[in-house]
């Protein structure tokens, strides 16, 4: 499989009813932005993806690796190096 296939999907929901969690009003949509410039300096071989929802907005933000990586739960900026170094061994298998 090709190494520009793999990716790390973050869910940017964002839901117009205040009442029901989302990963978009959690501030996702900064999140993949920092994602995004730490992945470029760190020269990792993955795309960087907004996706619509993952499924789990009650836990978000949600990061995945995909194809078929882990999957990252509440995350916000101290998970970046945990985030970084995951998509960094997995851009290699």
């Amino acid at each position: 499989m090709s190494e520009l296939m793999k990716s790390i999907l973050v869910c940017t929901n964002h839901r117009m009813n205040p009442n029901q969690p989302s990963c978009g009003a959690k501030g996702a949509q900064q999140l993949k932005e920092k994602i995004a410039e730490e992945v470029s300096k760190a020269g990792i071989a993955v795309g960087v993806k907004e996706i619509q929802c993952l499924g789990e907005c009650d836990v978000g933000p949600n990061v995945r690796l995909i194809p078929g990586g882990q999957f990252f739960k509440q995350v916000d900026a101290h998970h970046l190096k945990e985030i970084l170094k995951a998509a960094k061994a997995f851009s290699k298998t």
